[in-house]
């Protein structure tokens, strides 16, 4: 004989009569799990939640050991029946292990049939000798949140069939026996309508006309009263046959079929999305004919949401819930001819009266739903297509759907798309898997692991499962194992669940197109890619490239930020990325595979070549050939806007260049040229520093010299025009002076002595500034453009200013304002006319610097740029400030403040201290000690060293008099 194990009342295994011993509650729980799981593995993680829930504690895994020791100990008097066996992630109990449960659904059936053959008796005796198997509350004593829930199912299955059993006596005509087992259901569960339909007909079939009525009247005023809603269809027909004295009296009851109610059970740690569940209620409870479609990419938790928000509403709906999965994620979508097979008889249309067809079935599935309040979750759908015939066709229902793509083409559907969850959404997910004991023990580690999640639901529960079943682990060593492998997908899988299989199911049913863009544009780290560059990388059109993208969006494999913008969710990037490497895909010509960085590269230095001609125009800088003709610009402000937008994909280029190929690396550094020559590359947001210092690495590794020297170059100009230190730039300065050809490479050469000028001054030594800037304006006249030699002639005047050597200032700063004044020219001749009105206001010739200064800011001001505004207020400040002109002085102080430019943190402290020295000095020359003070106070709070540069500008610090200190007295600077 084999085991036993009886579950309809206190827990009990026996064999050939003989009980075991009695187990411990959690012992039985763990039992009966793996007897109900019929020879499949049941999971650690899944014994535990089963068990324990939420409040698992961290010896879960070793007392599921024990459990299982305990067991085997039991198990071993018949070891040739049943077994357990232990496997790497759970336990699995084999062999004939009979349960009292076991054969209730084919005796459901075998009354049912032998009572459609008339065969009343055999059928009472089968459903009775069913219910003698229960021996009371189903599971007793046995705790946990799985046995919580099948106690629930038995105890309606129970129900149902004393229901069954209570309609055969109706059948029989045993009607007083039926009334008062009637009686005491109808206590239990008032609003039963199938207990009411059968009490009615009981009472009429027994003489009591008057008092079936008044059963219905009851019912329907309790229903009315507490839900608001009228009795079913089944219940209004039965009313109206005993009123017109029509129900049948031969014995075949007219009874009330039990509503389904087929929802999956809401997921136990579901966490999140608050707002959106509360709204998605709303529209589901208030709305006439509310139809619902959440989509979103594979593993956001679309699923989980839409059975959570089902849940709660489902009270709303009393006519009973209906649930099917579509499989519209995989290769074989479910037909709708099939789906509405299923869902009629949910309905319990009897199989013989379903027809076939899918226009016949849907007809009488909006028939059968007629007149009734039902909540419909369609699951995992693929289209719109695949939804229209499922529809109800008249208010009353609620349609809720969930699938990748949106189903706009729904009429008047609600769609909500569904992103990945918040930080602390994602970790309060991390935390009711594992439990806060070990997550507050580790609360950074945990935040670092659903950012390494990319705070995709499903990659953070299987994280968290399998941290929760390995109680031994820390949080922070799992945190280290996925930074390494998290490029490895297959580690994101826990039992059942899989990213991999999740992200592949919408990949293989991608057209053939759309699986090409979604492997190409798999450019990784690259934040995100504008319209213009998709279309590169696909070599095709804008307006196709758009179609591809959108497509993408649509079937959840891509993400838009934006009207012609897109990017990857970092693990769907990841599995594009492997797509590609397994597919790769090769140029027409069938010669090589398709490069899509070297795509990226081409189009971004061919439109930064764009730029350089609109903002510099006339630059050479012998940058490489490029394919692709870039994006057109017409004005400064476009390519203001592109830089903007563009940067942080530029710095990106740059790193993925560093470790690509040598033709990656040539463009790279030639992009990177380009780009800092549009004194727009650095961004405090990104480390283009270290970007670039990779990329010279990486060419010098090349044994390529050129393109070395091309990006120090770039690095130079982020760090000393951009970020305003030159001294860092001090020694990639000396590199270049004698790396560069001259000869070769006129443009850089020339820029190198401009940088080792620009050194010079900052070094107080404007004589070998002169020389530098003497060099360059050599190197510039024989090989760049005009604007670039204006460049040299502003600057050396600056150098001899600074010499004393006026004549000579004024000389170089006349050379640079005479000819071009195209726009790219207007920064030089800014330059050149402030450097003018500093020397001529020096010598005295205050109204003609003063007009110089005026032409200076008109320039800026023509160029679009506050930040060059800013710093001629900066310098005419201080040639005001020298010369006496206290109210100018400080009046152009403050207008250099308010138009300097924030984001550039170095520049920011230089100009920044110039401006408040300046002002302050001239407030309290002028006697406005209260404006003076309120500087000081301004002044120490944005420069921590305020104090010292007051010193070194030889004031006393105190701006406030104060009894028994001097006053400050401040001098000239």
């Amino acid at each position: 004989m084999s085991w036993q194990l009886a579950v309809l009342g206190p827990v009990e295994l026996t064999t050939e009569g003989v009980p075991a011993a009695p187990m411990p509650p959690k012992h039985q729980a763990a039992l009966v799990m793996l007897a109900f799981a019929r020879g499949r593995t049941v999971s650690i993680e899944e014994l535990a939640d089963g068990i324990w829930g939420v409040d698992r504690p961290s010896s879960a895994v070793g007392a599921l050991r024990n459990y299982a020791w305990a067991l085997r100990k039991q198990l071993a008097a018949r070891p040739e029946t049943v077994r357990l066996f232990s496997e790497s992630r759970g336990y699995r109990l084999e062999g004939p292990l009979e349960l009292d449960i076991d054969g209730i659904d084919g005796c459901r059936a075998e009354a049912e049939q032998a009572r459609a053959e008339g065969h009343l008796d055999r059928a009472d005796a089968i459903l009775r000798a069913q219910l003698r198997l229960w021996r009371g509350d189903p599971l007793a004593g046995v705790p946990g949140p799985w046995a919580g829930a099948e106690r629930a199912r038995l105890r309606r299955l129970q129900r149902v069939l004393r229901e069954d059993l209570i309609d055969i006596t109706v059948r029989r005509g045993d009607y007083s026996r039926a009334l008062a087992d009637l009686e005491a259901l109808i206590t239990v569960d008032p609003h039963s309508e199938r207990l009411r339909g059968l009490m009615m007909t009981a009472l009429y079939r027994a003489g009591r006309r008057t008092e079936a009525l008044g059963e219905y009247q009851r019912i329907r005023r309790l229903l009315v009263a507490e839900q608001g809603i009228e009795p079913g269809p089944a219940l209004l027909e039965l009313h109206r046959q005993i009123l017109s004295d029509e129900l049948p009296g031969d014995g075949s009851a007219v009874a009330v079929q039990p509503k389904p109610a087929q929802l999956p059970p809401d997921t136990a740690d579901f966490t999140g999305r608050r707002e959106l569940a509360r709204d998605l209620c709303a529209v589901l409870a208030d709305s006439i004919t509310p139809i619902v479609a959440i989509s979103g990419m594979g593993g956001v938790g679309k699923t989980a949401l839409a059975l959570h928000v089902a849940h709660r509403i489902r009270d709303r709906y009393p006519d009973g819930q209906l649930y099917v999965d579509l499989h519209g994620a995989g290769a074989d979508p479910a037909e709708p001819e099939q789906v509405l097979g299923a869902l009629l008889r949910g309905l319990n249309v009897p199989p013989r009266d379903v027809p076939a067809g899918a226009a016949e079935r849907a007809a009488l599935f909006r028939s059968a739903v007629s007149g009734r309040r039902m909540l419909l979750v369609l699951d995992n759908a693929c289209d719109a297509a695949q939804i229209a015939p499922l529809l109800p066709g008249e208010p009353g229902c609620a349609v809720l759907v969930t699938a990748r793509r949106p189903m706009t083409a729904l009429p008047g559907v609600r769609s909500a798309a569904l992103k990945v969850l918040e930080t602390d959404e994602a970790a309060a997910l991390f935390t009711r898997i594992v439990g806060p004991a070990r997550v507050n023990a580790e609360p950074e580690s945990t935040r670092r692991i659903v950012e390494l999640c990319g705070r995709l639901p499903m990659a953070v529960r299987i994280v968290a499962a399998r941290v929760a079943a390995r109680p031994q682990w820390t949080i922070v060593s799992e945190a280290d194992r996925l930074a390494a492998e998290r490029h490895d997908l297959d580690r994101f899988r826990a039992g059942d669940l899989a990213l991999t299989a999740a992200f592949r199911a919408g990949y293989e049913q991608l057209p053939v197109e759309a699986a090409r863009a979604f492997r190409l544009l798999a450019v990784a780290e690259l934040p995100d890619l504008p319209l213009a560059a998709t279309a590169a990388v696909l070599d095709t059109i804008e307006p196709l490239a758009e179609d591809l993208c959108e497509e993408l969006v649509d079937r959840g494999m891509l993400e838009t930020v934006g009207r012609g913008r897109y990017h990857y969710h970092d693990l769907m990037r990841l599995f594009a990325a492997g797509c590609q490497q397994a597919e790769p895909i090769v140029c027409p010509d069938r010669r090589a595979v398709v490069d899509p960085v070297e795509r990226l590269l081409d189009y971004y230095l061919a439109t930064m070549k764009t730029v350089l001609r609109v903002r510099h125009p006339g630059v050479r800088l012998g940058l490489a050939a490029t394919a692709h003709p870039g994006t057109r610009m017409a004005d400064l402000d476009s390519t203001r806007d592109f830089m903007n937008v563009e940067r942080r994909n530029l710095v990106a280029l740059y790193r993925l260049a560093a470790v690509g190929t040598r033709r990656h690396r040539l463009l790279a550094a030639d992009l990177a040229l380009a780009v800092s020559g549009t004194m727009l590359a650095s961004d405090a947001t990104v480390d283009i520093e270290k970007a670039l210092e990779e990329l010279i690495r990486a060419c010098e590794a090349d044994g390529n010299s050129l393109s070395a020297s091309r990006a120090r170059l770039a690095l130079v100009f982020v760090v000393v025009s951009e970020l305003g230190e030159p001294e860092r730039a001090a020694d990639h300065v000396d590199r270049l002076l004698e790396d560069v050809n001259t000869e070769a490479e006129p443009w850089v050469a020339g820029t190198t002595h401009i940088f080792a000028g620009a050194l010079g001054m900052h070094h107080h030594d404007p004589v070998r500034a002169a020389t530098h800037f003497a060099a360059a304006l050599r190197l510039y006249r024989c090989g760049a453009s005009p604007e670039c030699v204006r460049v040299a002639y502003s600057l050396l005047a600056q150098a001899h200013s600074a010499a004393g050597r006026d004549r000579d200032s004024l000389a170089a700063a006349a050379r640079a304002v005479v000819g071009d004044t195209r726009p790219g020219t207007r920064r030089n001749v800014m330059w050149a006319l402030t450097e003018a009105a500093c020397v001529l206001s020096g010598q005295g010739e205050a109204e003609l610097g003063a007009r110089l200064f005026d032409a200076a800011l008109r320039t800026a001001r023509r160029g679009g740029s506050t930040r060059f505004e800013s710093t001629v207020h900066s310098r005419a400040a201080v040639a005001h400030l020298s010369a006496g002109r206290l109210p100018q002085a400080a009046e152009h102080a403050e207008r250099a403040e308010a138009t300097r430019d924030s984001s550039r943190p170095g520049v920011l402290h230089t100009y920044n201290l110039y401006n408040l020295l300046v002002r302050y000095t001239a407030l309290r020359r002028m006697g406005r000690n209260v404006d003076a003070a309120e500087c000081y106070r301004t002044a120490t709070t944005q420069i921590p060293d305020f104090d010292q540069a007051l010193i070194r500008w030889g004031a006393l610090v105190d701006p406030t008099p104060h009894p028994g200190r001097p006053e400050p007295v401040p001098v000239g600077g």
